[in-house]
């Protein structure tokens, strides 16, 4: 059985901080739990794009380190133009729907000094993690 088991949310933390410390939400990243673990995007912000035509990414492994700064890279990129290995990466992607860690599928050979690069951006995003799940509404009731 596959279904998704938490929400990364992703944002900036210009002007007027809330208290959660994320003023404005662009994209939730959503892990899944089947066969494999994946990630999948879901945009908020409709300024931002995906890298490339990516829509999942299959992680090294559960719960894998890297398996979030590889999802924001890919599904927030706009954080991460300014890294040297970033225009050719990009280009490497077009047409590429899924990236996949564990099989070593699609990956550039890039990718990986691109993450290196990446790190000191990725430890400055606001991220906000919640793990999902189903609510009992047996026992709801109007009042």
């Amino acid at each position: 059985m596959a279904g998704f088991s938490r929400m990364f949310l992703i944002g900036s933390s210009g002007g007027f901080m809330g208290s959660d410390g994320i003023n404005s939400i662009g994209v939730q990243i959503l892990q899944g739990e089947g066969g494999r673990q994946w990630l999948e995007v879901n945009y908020v912000n409709d300024q931002i794009e995906t890298l490339g035509d990516i829509e999942v990414i299959v992680p090294e492994g559960p719960n894998h380190p890297n398996r979030l700064l590889d999802a924001c890279i890919a599904f927030y990129p706009k954080a991460f133009e300014n890294c040297m290995h970033f225009e050719k990466v990009k280009s490497k992607l077009k047409g590429v729907k899924k990236l996949d860690f564990d099989l070593g599928k699609n990956i550039p050979e890039e990718w990986y000094a691109l993450r290196e690069e990446a790190v000191e951006i990725f430890k400055s995003l606001h991220i906000y993690e919640a793990p999902l799940k189903r609510l009992n509404l047996d026992d709801f009731s109007l009042e």
